[in-house]
Parts: C-alpha cells; sequence; structure tokens
C-alpha cells in the first residue's frame, strides 16, 4: 500500500499558546496541558418503568438528575452545538450510548494502534459511526495513510432501510430482517402500500463490517476523544486528544456526528436546528394489529378518543412499526420534526396510549430506544481547515432525518477525490488540477458541497420548514399527496438521489395534484417563508 508521507517527521518542539485556560506545550506526538482535566461522559441515571419487565438495564447514578442544564452546555461549542448533542434531553441520548452490546468487539480489539512515533499521516478521521468507518476504510484504500480517532463505541441505534438502496453498496448480508411491502397509514384503516422492500440492519454486523474494511485497508486507531486540532507552522494539523496525544497528519475530516462544534466552525445565520425525536421499544405482545409480512413506515390515525393536553397532542407524530413476528414487535412513536424538540417522556407517552387504544398488550420489553436526530441547520464554513463528513457536514436529510445510505454511498468517491488531490499536491505541485491560489480544504469542501449539493438542500430545508407549519391533518394532506406522485419522484426525494431540476418538476407536480388549501399554503410559504427565499437565492446562485 503506498503511504504518503510515510517519510515526513516534525522535528523538534513547538509551543502554541491559547487563552486561559488552555495552555498547550506540544512534543512530538504528545501534548502536556498545565490546566485542562480530561471530561468523561456524565454519568447516566436508571429509568423505572411500570408494567412489563424490561430485560435491558442501565445502571447509573441519581447524581445526573441534579446536574444543572448550564453545567451540562460545558464542552460544547456553542447553543446550537448543545441542542445537537441532545439539549434539554441530553440524558436520554446518553442513555441511548450507553447501551452495551456485546456481539460488537472493540474497535482496539481489532485495527493495529496508530504509530507514537513521528510520522505524518495523511489523513484523521475523528469519529468512529458509520460515517467514520466507511470514510476511513475508502480513504485507506485509494492509498492514503488513515489514522481513525475516538470514543470505542458500539452502535447502539436500530437501522431501517429500504433494501434496494443497500443491497447497492454491498450490505445486503448486514440486513437482519426484511419485509417485502411497506405501508402507510394516515387516517383511514385502509393503507397506502409502497410497494418497497424495506430491512432492519443488523447493527452489530454492520459494525463489524466496517471495522472489517478499515483493517484489511490498513487504518490505524486511537481509542480517545479529540480536544481539539491545531495548525502548524508548515501547515499540517496536529490532532489534539485529551489523553494528550498529537497526531501530525496533512488533512483532518471530523465525522464525530452532529455536535462537533469543538472542532468545525458553521456559517452564520443559518437556518435554525430542528430536532426528530422518537421513542421505541422492542416487545413480545399479544394481539398485534399489523400484517407480519408488512413494514409500518407510517401510522398517522388517531389514537386517543379525547385530546389530552398531557401528551402534547398539538404536534403531529406518527407510529413506526416493525413487526419481527406475529408476537414480536418493534414500535416507534417518531416526531418526524419539532421545534422545540418534542421531549422523549411525550413520545413514550403517546406510544403507550396508542398501544392501549389500539388493544395491544405488552408482555416483555426487549429493548427501549431513544432515537434523535438534528435536522437542518448552518452548513460548515468551507473556508476552514479541517474537513467534515456524515452529520457533522449537515448531510443527514433536512425533510427525513436520513443519513446513513447517503454518507455510506457517498465515502468512496469523496475519499478518492481527497486521496487525488494529497497525491497531486505532493508529487507533481505545478500540474495540481485545482485552482492554485485555493487550498486543498477549500477544494475538498467545494466537492462535498457543490452549488447543486447546496440547491438540493435548500430544497429541502424548505420541505422541512413547510411541515413544522402542519397539524395533524396537513401532515395527512400532505403526505397523502405525496405518496400519489410518480414512484420515481417520491423514491428519489427520500433517498436525496433527485437533482435540482428534478426536485423542480417534483415541486410543480406536487402543486398539481395537491388540494387547493395546500397550494395556498405552498404559495403562501414561498412568498413569506424565509426558507423560501434562500431557495429562490441559491437556485439562482446569487
Amino acid at each position: 500500500m503506498e503511504c504518503l508521507g510515510s517519510g515526513r517527521v516534525f522535528r523538534g518542539c513547538k509551543t502554541v499558546s491559547f487563552p486561559s485556560p488552555f495552555r498547550f506545550h506540544i512534543a512530538i506526538g504528545r501534548i502536556h496541558k498545565d490546566s485542562l482535566s480530561k471530561s468523561s461522559r456524565p454519568p447516566l441515571f436508571s429509568l423505572s418503568s411500570r408494567g412489563p419487565k424490561c430485560c435491558m438495564v442501565v445502571k447509573a447514578s441519581a447524581a445526573e438528575s441534579c446536574t444543572t442544564a448550564d453545567s451540562k452546555k460545558k464542552g460544547f461549542g456553542d447553543e446550537d452545538d448543545y441542542l445537537r448533542a441532545g439539549g434539554s434531553e441530553i440524558h436520554f441520548v446518553q442513555l441511548q450510548e450507553s447501551k452495551t452490546m456485546k456481539q460488537q468487539a472493540k474497535i482496539a480489539d481489532k485495527l493495529p494502534p496508530i504509530p507514537s512515533g513521528n510520522s505524518l499521516l495523511d489523513l484523521v478521521v475523528v469519529g468512529c459511526g458509520p460515517a467514520g468507518l466507511s470514510l476511513a476504510a475508502e480513504s485507506a484504500k485509494a492509498g492514503l495513510s488513515v489514522g481513525l480517532v475516538g470514543p470505542d463505541l458500539p452502535f447502539t441505534n436500530n437501522y431501517g432501510v429500504w433494501e434496494d438502496e443497500f443491497k447497492d453498496l454491498g450490505l445486503e448480508r448486514c440486513i437482519e430482517h426484511v419485509w417485502r411491502d411497506t405501508a402507510v397509514y394516515l387516517e383511514s384503516d385502509c393503507p397506502i402500500q409502497i410497494g418497497r422492500a424495506y430491512g432492519r440492519v443488523n447493527r452489530d454486523a454492520l459494525h463489524t463490517e466496517l471495522v472489517k474494511r478499515c483493517f484489511e485497508s490498513g487504518v490505524t486507531y486511537l481509542d480517545c476523544k479529540v480536544e481539539r486540532t491545531i495548525e502548524s507552522s508548515d501547515g499540517h494539523i496536529l490532532v489534539a486528544c485529551e489523553s494528550g496525544a498529537a497526531i501530525p497528519c496533512r488533512l483532518a475530516i471530523v465525522a464525530s456526528g452532529a455536535a462537533s462544534g469543538k472542532l468545525l466552525k458553521y456559517e452564520l445565520g443559518g437556518p435554525k436546528v430542528t430536532v426528530q425525536t422518537a421513542y421505541g421499544i422492542e416487545a413480545e405482545v399479544e394481539n398485534n394489529p399489523y400484517d407480519p409480512n408488512v413494514m409500518v413506515f407510517m401510522d398517522y390515525r388517531d389514537y386517543v378518543k379525547k385530546k389530552d393536553k398531557t401528551i402534547g397532542s398539538e404536534v403531529p407524530s406518527f407510529l413506526y412499526a416493525m413487526p419481527l413476528s406475529p408476537t414480536r414487535v418493534f414500535f416507534e412513536e417518531t416526531c418526524l420534526a419539532a421545534r422545540p424538540t418534542m421531549p422523549f417522556d411525550i413520545l413514550k407517552k403517546r406510544l403507550m396510549t396508542r398501544l392501549e387504544t389500539m388493544g395491544v398488550h405488552i408482555v416483555k420489553v426487549y429493548e427501549e430506544e431513544w432515537s434523535y436526530i438534528p435536522v437542518g441547520g448552518s452548513l460548515p464554513n468551507t473556508a476552514q481547515k479541517n474537513l467534515a463528513f456524515g452529520a457533522a457536514a449537515s448531510m443527514v436529510h433536512p425533510a427525513t432525518g436520513y443519513s446513513v445510505v447517503r454518507s455510506l454511498s457517498e465515502a468512496p468517491n469523496y475519499a478518492s477525490t481527497i486521496a487525488r488531490m494529497l497525491k497531486c499536491s505532493i508529487q507533481s505541485p505545478k500540474v495540481f488540477p485545482y485552482d492554485a491560489t485555493k487550498n486543498i480544504s477549500v477544494q475538498a469542501w467545494e466537492a462535498l458541497w457543490p452549488q447543486e449539493r447546496k440547491r438540493q438542500r435548500a430544497f429541502f430545508l424548505f420541505g422541512l420548514e413547510l411541515i413544522l407549519q402542519f397539524d395533524v391533518n396537513g401532515v395527512r394532506e400532505f403526505f397523502d399527496t405525496f405518496f400519489r406522485l410518480p414512484e420515481w419522484l417520491w423514491k428519489g426525494f427520500l433517498g436525496s438521489k433527485l437533482s435540482s431540476i428534478d426536485l423542480v418538476w417534483f415541486a410543480l407536480y406536487m402543486f398539481v395534484i395537491a388540494p387547493n388549501g395546500m397550494r395556498k399554503l405552498l404559495i403562501r410559504h414561498l412568498l413569506s417563508d424565509p426558507s423560501g427565499a434562500t431557495l429562490m437565492r441559491t437556485y439562482l446562485d446569487l
């Protein structure tokens, strides 16, 4: 394997000053911190549950419940970064992250360690989720010397995917259950049949496969949280870890999730962060109302006879259901988007009320899930040296919350682009095929977020702001119209595969077949909402 820069070393000792309380003394491969204590994940708390016995137990300290909101915000880049990390629901997010997944091996047991010497890596990828692992593997496969840095945490979320999209990625073996059809319930008991196979990802198998790809391509690893990155006088980057290690590299890519504000700068004055939340259980039940052969993508039917203010009935939510057998089902009450965030305790009350109304009796709970997905928000500032990928690069679909498939599908091309630029800049600087006045980071940002991608995102943000205005009847009307579109349009929308021109056709088609009330709302939204003005400016490239 070709390892660019394997003969480069950092010689001597560098001192970099920061405002109090940070002061780093950087030596070869190490950082000594005068007044920076290590931070660990906050202590978690245990949840008491009524009714069925829960088989997954998470022990935690009661001290977490006494932690003030201000102290929780410490360690985040700003208010938006704190919101992206979990905001007022951060204790549930941490509870989800703290789950033990015994079938997932530690990354440190599978990948060789990053050398402790003074070798210069071509690339350091920060973050060990699906985006980080896939990008690290593809970059090393493209011939770069790659180090992966981040906490050695398992995949704890349940992932659902369209089967055809995962097959295209060569990951069909990571799907553990497939439903040959998918249904949407809006108001009546007669569902809309989508006619597309849906799969549940085996998170253990996906983790194993991505770590295996990293091993086979030669990725090295350090189990540590990154504190910050520092640009040295020669233009290289030092990745400063909480352990005191400093890893020199040519480029650093942050793929550590949406809450990466300590390592990245985001554009000012951009759209507000919105959050999709979902509370789920996998349970053994009696009286399962759903066909085990059909996955329920959305069920927006009424689930209470009387409106109950204690469960926030004014903000729509729907049931997402995976019948794994006639008696075992994964149920998840989901708020597609809300600002402010829909709390998990309200979603849990809604789910239990819904299931009770449907006559479903829970016999045993195998697992609880708290899914927290920030959507929207600003794009990263493309003038910065650090790069980003996945949720850190705002690659989450603003209108659906989907991101894993996009990250996995774009990793090969993005890695190839970065490898080509690095090789050209080192081996043949005079024939470097990019504007010589721009540094590699700027060109890499342009490759990840070209104007075409920005137009697509502006369209999705426009749709997100529109959805936030709907009550449950408006949501039903919207999705009834959405799934009456030609299949290639709604499939492409959900998969982020429509070009900016295709999206114009999407909007025109929606407008033609929509009811009059929705047409008026669409026109008013385009002309009066800030997202409408942003959409038009971005499309016109102003």
